[in-house]
């Protein structure tokens, strides 16, 4: 299996220009090297567009019909899957600052199931009306900072700002309460929680995607019955490769050290609710092996400029732009099985649904099952009011 990855959209830690509010990756997979197979093919191109690469930005729609009819019989000859993966950045921002803030094992006013599964998704949607555009800057600066030591004093601030807002605004009573609770513990203990990066490109949307690149590649080596990728190509930037690459060797030994756990703790972490609605092989990542990335300027890849122009054209036909039919009917041999994900409000809610599609009705649930459920909420609101009560959980100043 050959891999080629480009992504668009990048504005690097910037997640807030209104311009580009999305960052996408594209992933073009074959069995076999483009590269190697379609040079005469490539070159006819250049000798028509008069270029020594093709690069559908510069092209525009109409270079992009001239050379349709030629990049329909590459894709014909080499059959390739092309798979789409996109970050909202503001979305991105949001879920960034419920991880700092909402994670069950930091912050001890939070149960357990609001982080650790899909419940996190109907706090999110809550948040998305608490958090104004203002704050969520502020809330994604002080997730990067390097030094989050100096910045207490400004998580506290923020805390505030957005509980001032919880108390006023209409939402889900009981996503209120855990909210709010949540909140007080971190005014309280700001330095707890988990603001700051040392890497901030580390926690870029850059970065993030390509976990969902990683999936892909192991998704496609799966279903095309191979043990491994045969190459990993990515095109060359000047910010984020290093990124990347941590990010897919990273992705590799979570993968590594699911496979060599002990069976008990495998099992444990494989049923966690988050997964519910994933597949083992999902999960486990099967087929991302220990292939390094190869970093490559797409004057040099036939396939980076082939995902280039896919990728150009899926985020045309996602913004709801009409393409001419010459481009249609490119788009049509490999639209029609492209996987498409990402990080966006609509795909957090779909989750939700779908977990929620795996639960008994309420009217099903046993007068005993309900009275778990009230004696294990009352029972971790009675730890968050000694919580609030005990001045040994409050933050050293």
């Amino acid at each position: 299996m050959y891999f080629h990855i480009d992504e668009s959209g990048n504005t690097g830690n910037n997640l807030f220009d209104a311009n580009q509010p999305v960052l996408s990756y594209g992933v073009l997979s074959c069995r076999t090297n483009v590269d190697a197979l379609c040079y005469a093919l490539h070159k006819q191109i250049l000798e028509l567009i008069d270029d020594d690469q093709i690069h559908a930005n510069v092209l525009g729609v109409g270079g992009l019909v001239r050379i349709a009819p030629l990049l329909m019989q590459i894709q014909s000859k080499m059959k390739f899957d092309f798979d789409y993966y996109f970050i909202h950045k503001p979305t991105f921002a949001l879920v960034t600052f419920f991880d700092a803030v909402f994670d069950a094992g930091l912050n001890e006013a939070v149960k357990w199931e609001w982080y650790w599964t899909p419940l996190r998704y109907l706090l999110i949607r809550n948040l998305t009306q608490l958090i104004d555009a203002k704050l969520l800057m502020e809330s994604w600066r002080l997730c990067t900072v390097k030094k989050v030591e100096k910045h207490d004093q400004d998580i506290v601030a923020l805390f505030v700002a957005i509980r001032e807002t919880a108390t006023q605004v209409a939402i889900d009573e009981r996503a209120k309460e855990v909210i709010i609770d949540a909140l007080d513990y971190g005014i309280e203990n700001p330095l707890k929680l988990d603001f700051g990066c040392p890497d901030e490109k580390m926690l870029s949307p850059n970065a993030i995607a390509f976990q969902f690149v990683a999936s892909s590649i192991a998704r496609r080596v799966r279903k095309k019955k191979r043990k491994r990728a045969s190459s990993i190509l990515v095109d060359r930037q000047s910010q984020f490769n290093k990124a990347q690459a941590e990010t897919h060797k990273i992705q590799g030994l979570i993968t590594e050290g699911i496979r060599k756990a002990p069976q008990r703790e495998r099992e444990r972490y494989l049923r966690q609710p988050l997964f519910a609605t994933f597949d083992h092989d999902q999960i486990v990542q099967r087929g991302l092996v220990d292939n390094e990335l190869t970093i490559s300027s797409s004057a040099e890849s036939i396939g980076l400029q082939i995902v280039d122009v896919y990728l150009w054209m899926t985020n045309k036909v996602l913004n709801g732009e009409e393409l001419p039919d010459e481009l249609k009917a490119l788009s049509s041999m490999f639209l029609g099985r492209t996987s498409i994900d990402g990080i966006f409000m609509e795909g957090m809610w779909k989750r939700l649904r779908q977990f929620e599609s795996l639960l008994p009705e309420f009217g099903e649930l046993t007068e005993e099952q309900h009275r778990m459920n009230r004696e294990q909420v009352d029972a971790h609101r009675e730890k968050v009011r000694k919580l609030k009560q005990n001045p040994a959980h409050k933050k050293s100043l």
